[in-house]
């Protein structure tokens, strides 16, 4: 497991590998059902205190990331079953799907009649994104909006439990940790799967600084911020001082702009930040390219008859 962490950057070591570590699962480097490596074992490598690692580990299962298994260790949560994704032709995915129903007890004509009544049903026409996070709800729908141009808003899943009208004809979108509980909620939803991904012009405009050149990090959120720190600290070690500040605090992100060598900023926090003229300026996306490609295909016909 490739972690790399920065002694010197004035970030404590646990926030790092937390969000190291976070980063690996949404971005879907680290799969879901595999084992993490042992407390002591990763420990011994990275150079950390045990009680450092195991806080992570708990931190990471609070959050839902993973779980702990008694005597086997701890392992990602998985998402909803992939079976059907990987199935090879349409029949074998029917022929998958019909085996579930059929295990579960239900019969020809109820079969007959669901699938009956989905042919029918118009396509999505809306995007509503579930997470507990109102930074990643309002930072993910102004990235559909504005790159889709289709409807979308978000919700917590509390809310999706208490309201399941909020899912009528919608497509639903839900990091990996959280998909399967969203299909539990909303079972006859269309779901998709999203992934926090760091893209690779970002990565290279990074790994590209000259030694002792400063990062700027602005965002709304702190788990952004958290995470998008981590990682660019990560690539460059302690070769490059790395600074992260929400965009509430305005007074501070614009003093360390004129000493910014490359500035990285959400959609939502961009436009405040590009006022204050930074040398470099890249928009952080928390989408990846291949998951808004999937979300498009999957609101196609709703998209062309916007």
């Amino acid at each position: 497991m490739d972690i790399v962490l920065n002694r010197k950057g004035g970030v404590p070591l646990h926030d790092q590998l937390l969000a190291q570590l976070e980063l690996k699962i949404l971005s879907g480097a680290i799969a879901p059902g595999q084992r993490l490596p042992s407390v002591r074992v990763l420990a011994r490598r990275l150079g950390l205190h045990a009680n450092t690692v195991s806080l992570a580990y708990r931190d990471l299962e609070e959050a839902g990331h993973v779980e702990l298994r008694r005597g086997a260790g701890v392992y990602v949560r998985g998402g909803p079953p992939a079976a059907i994704e990987e199935a090879k032709g349409l029949d074998e995915m029917v022929r998958l799907a019909l085996r579930v129903a059929f295990r579960q007890g239900h019969s020809g004509s109820e079969i007959r009649a669901a699938v009956e009544r989905w042919l029918r049903a118009a396509p999505p026409e809306r995007v509503v994104i579930v997470d507990p996070r109102r930074e990643t709800l309002e930072l993910v729908a102004h990235e559909i909006r504005s790159t889709l141009a289709v409807p979308a808003s978000g919700c917590t899943l509390e809310e999706l439990e208490r309201e399941p009208g909020l899912a009528s004809g919608a497509l639903l979108l839900a990091l990996p940790y959280h998909a399967a509980k969203v299909a539990r909620v909303a079972p006859s939803a269309a779901l998709e799967t999203v992934h926090v991904a760091a893209s690779a012009e970002d990565q290279e405009a990074a790994r590209g600084l000259p030694a002792g050149s400063t990062i700027l990090i602005v965002s709304c959120s702190p788990i952004l911020l958290q995470i998008v720190g981590a990682v660019a600290g990560g690539l460059r070690g302690d070769e490059v001082l790395v600074e992260t500040r929400l965009l509430s605090r305005r007074a501070e992100w614009r003093r360390l702009i004129p000493a910014a060598n490359l500035v990285f900023a959400d959609a939502l926090a961009a436009p405040a930040v590009r006022e204050a003229r930074p040398r470099e300026l890249r928009e952080l996306r928390l989408i990846g390219a291949k998951d808004l490609a999937r979300v498009r295909k999957a609101l196609s016909l709703a998209v062309t008859a916007a």
